[in-house]
């Protein structure tokens, strides 16, 4: 308990009395306190969007999933710089210091995430908080370093008191009220944060295609279908077509066919389209999606392929680039004679 008190009176100190705080710090004293507030910062501002990584990670499986899993801790990246600039600041002998110079940056982005959860997010930029708390905490390291230059031995102890314990539990309490909320809030959507997974079926939908004809969830058995999810924007995508049409064209013979699906929201989505076709010379269908087969399937990015075989079950799934080996190594797993 005394250790607990001790830890609340340094981080409540570290904003009450910041000079005190730090010339009075050893090296041992705060040695976990980096890793605490890199946990704070991850689940009290940012779990959301680590959770919708996973749940993403977890529907497409395998080792292709792993850069999805990835981009969800992004996130990090502004502590993670943060923190490189405040232990610049500070010196190198000083880096135990560094963690309590970043709780004004865990505080802001805490709190705006509560006030967003609570119904009033602020009208500011995506970053624009990560960034003002990287200022403050640089501020703090740049206020800080005259008096941590000091030895400690001639440092004035930061004075203990009531109120520095009540700063300190804030400074954890807000960040875990945060995850808290947001931790219950993926736990009542998992199921429909990620997108449709492997193993599951096709669900149903009706469309049409940009010759005039219908597409239903029908129209994938009896061989195996890539669906490619695009859009006319998607520089990954142009990227990415010539290997979708080279695969049509080669495995054809298989029964296996790539459906192209374009989720353009803008403009004439018939005319851009069609355009897109005759640009890029795709031989495979394309198929004109208003949002209701991208809402089936749970899109949140593109590309988005997926593999279905000919009994109408998902068998593969994946965002983004994929590399030429893998996917046909996943279409040579449905389209295979069995032994």
């Amino acid at each position: 308990m005394n250790r607990l008190r001790t830890a609340l009176a340094r981080w409540g100190g570290a904003l009450l009395h910041p000079r005190a705080t730090a010339a009075s710090l050893a090296p041992e004293d705060g040695a976990r306190d980096g890793l605490l507030f890199i946990l704070l910062f991850a689940a009290g501002a940012h779990l959301l969007p680590i959770g919708d990584a996973v749940a993403d990670f977890t529907a497409m499986a395998g080792l292709a999933a792993l850069p999805t899993l990835l981009s969800g801790f992004t996130v990090l990246i502004p502590w993670l710089v943060t923190t490189l600039a405040v232990e610049a600041i500070l010196g190198p002998q000083r880096a135990h210091r560094a963690a309590l110079c970043l709780l004004p940056m865990l505080l802001v982005v805490a709190l705006a995430r509560l006030l967003a959860g609570a119904g009033h997010p602020l009208p500011v930029p995506k970053y624009s908080l990560e960034i003002f708390g990287a200022v403050l905490a640089a501020g703090l390291a740049l206020w800080v370093r005259p008096a941590v230059c000091m030895s400690r031995e001639t440092a004035t102890p930061a004075p203990p008191g009531r109120a520095a314990v009540v700063v300190g539990a804030l400074v954890v309490l807000l960040p875990l009220v945060s995850a808290g909320r947001d931790a219950a809030d993926l736990a009542a959507h998992w199921r429909t944060l990620a997108p449709v997974a492997v193993g599951e079926g096709v669900p149903d939908f009706h469309a049409e295609d940009l010759d005039g004809g219908d597409f239903t969830t029908a129209d994938l058995r009896g061989g195996a279908r890539l669906l490619v999810f695009f859009t006319s924007w998607c520089g990954v995508c142009s990227d990415e077509m010539s290997k979708y049409a080279a695969v049509h064209r080669e495995l054809g013979d298989r029964g296996f066919a790539v459906i192209g699906v374009n989720c353009d929201r803008e403009g004439d989505q018939r005319a851009i389209a069609a355009r897109y076709r005759d640009d890029k010379q795709l031989p495979f269908r394309i198929v004109l999606d208003h949002g209701a087969i991208a809402r089936a399937f749970r899109l949140s990015v593109y590309p988005h392929l997926v593999l279905v075989d000919a009994h109408g079950q998902i068998r593969w799934v994946h965002q983004g680039r994929a590399m030429d080996s893998t996917l046909r190594a996943a279409i040579a797993a449905v389209t295979s004679p069995a032994p």
